[in-house]
This record gives structure tokens, sequence and C-alpha cells, in this order.
């Protein structure tokens, strides 16, 4: 696999990553601004693959925050659920 393909690869993950999103403000909404600014000054390849692999692992950060969030909310209501169970039946 050569760079080009490599940074192709970035660029799609990316626009899945942005479709999912729907253009909504993120938490990481400074970081990713950054990065995407310093796509505007990198010389080579090699250095736009490395800011695209810089954004790829803030929605990913992002994601795992979600994923996070989900699980919590749905143990929490479950832990809930139940405790409200034994109470009627004890």
């Amino acid at each position: 696999m050569n760079y080009s393909e490599v940074y192709e690869l970035h660029l799609q993950l990316l626009r899945a990553y942005s479709a999912l999103n729907n253009e909504e403000y993120s938490a990481y909404q400074g970081e990713i601004d950054y990065y995407t600014n310093q796509l505007r000054f990198a010389e080579d390849m090699v250095q736009r693959i490395f800011i695209l692999n810089q954004l790829v692992k803030i929605h990913e950060k992002e994601r795992d925050d979600l994923i996070r969030w989900c699980s919590e909310t749905y143990f929490n209501r479950k832990r809930e659920l139940s405790g409200s169970q034994d109470e009627v039946t004890g």
C-alpha cells in the first residue's frame, strides 16, 4: 500500500465520521479545527497522513465518549428498574 492509498483511506474514514456527526458541534471542535487548519500547511503526503490520522483519533475519542455515555445510561437505567422491582416484590 502506498502513501496515496493510505491518504485516500483516511479521507474516506473522515468522511464517514463527518456524515455520522451531521455537522453538530463537537466537544473536540477546537482540536478538529486546529488539525484541519494544519492540513493547509502540510508540505508532503506523509505530513498530511499524520494530520489526518490525528483527526481520526479525535473522532474515535469522541465516539468512545458516546459509547461510554450510552452504556452508562443503559446500565444505570437497568439498575433503577431492577431496584424498583425488588421494592415492589420485597
